[in-house]
Order: C-alpha cells, then structure tokens, then sequence
C-alpha cells in the first residue's frame, strides 16, 4: 500500500500542463461508472482493502453521507445528472480534507465520480481515497496504476470486473481535481 500511496503521490505532485496541442480524443459512448448510486458507493468504499489497512493502523477516514447538492449540478457540462456531495477527512478532524461528488443519472446511478482533495498541505487522506474509488470501482491493482501512472490529463483503462472502459480525467493543473467515467467501448 505504501508503494501506491508513493505512486498516488508523485502523480498528483506531477503538472498535467506538458500536453502541448490539441489532441484527438476518441469517440466515447459514455456509460455510469459504476452500478451503485451514491450512498451504496460510500459504504462500499468503506469495505474496501485501503480503507480497512488504514483502520487497522489507527487512522480512519470518516465520509459524510451524501447528500443531493442542486447548486453544484452543471447543467451545461452533464444535463440531467443530480448531483450528490460527501465531504471526507480523518475522523474527528475539525475540517475536511476533501469532497467526492457523484454525478447521479435519473435511474440512481453513479455516473460519473469526481475527487476533490481541498487540503493541500496534507494531500494524503484524498490520496487514500482516491485509491478507496479505484477500489470500489472495480479496479485492480494493475488497472487503477495505469490511470493514476499515466502522465496525461485523460487516461483510461479497461475494467475486467466492471465491464467496462474507465476513464480518468484530471481537470487541473494540481491533480487535486479528479473525474472517472465510464464508457463501453
């Protein structure tokens, strides 16, 4: 795990800023990212591998559960999701370190996930949980390190136990700020 956590880190200490020119990007037929809506997906990620080594080592990070946030819905970007916000940090902690927001279709399910770490000075609880989503999306461990190894602002990979093409977007310079689609091709 610390291996990953290294991983994780070096990535989001990387800048995304060295892709020069327009890029052609394919043609996605776009699908939920998961089969869970969004309170399913907290749970799940509090059953997961990360989750419970670092349990076992006394820190515990606590989700608050989701709630249904109409201001952050983005009409423009992703019409007719809803979407629903957990702020996350280690339990007990006077402030949070971070937020995940889930892009809901109108059928529950999780769309699209987005990880925001908002504590810069102490990015490693948003790191755990961005293994936590890997995890609950169904990654394996060779799966997610190609998302989280790969230099660019877009990569993607395809999930054997989802079905599914994942894809991860950085939409900042930072790598504080995280989408994961899906897609079925």
């Amino acid at each position: 795990m610390r291996k990953l956590l290294l991983t994780v880190l070096a990535i989001c200490l990387m800048s995304f800023a060295s892709v020069a020119g327009a890029q052609q990007q394919p043609n996605y037929n776009f699908v939920q990212v998961t089969d869970y809506g969004a309170q399913l997906f907290v749970e799940k990620m509090t059953a997961c591998r990360t989750y419970q080594q670092l349990k076992q080592s006394g820190n515990l990070v606590a989700f608050v559960s989701p709630v249904r946030r109409q201001d952050l819905d983005d009409t423009q970007n992703f019409p007719g999701m809803s979407v629903y916000k957990s702020d996350f940090g280690i339990k007990g902690a006077p402030n949070s370190d971070g937020q995940i927001r889930f892009y809901v279709s109108p059928d529950g399910y999780v769309f699209i996930v987005q990880v925001i770490n908002e504590n810069a000075n102490n990015p490693q609880v948003s790191q755990a949980v961005l293994l936590m989503t890997l995890e609950t999306l169904g990654l394996s461990d060779p799966e997610g390190n190609t998302l989280l190894q790969t230099p660019t602002p877009v990569a993607e990979t395809w999930c054997q136990s989802a079905g599914r093409k994942i894809i991860r977007v950085v939409t900042d310079q930072t790598g504080n700020n995280i989408l994961f689609f899906g897609a079925s091709n």
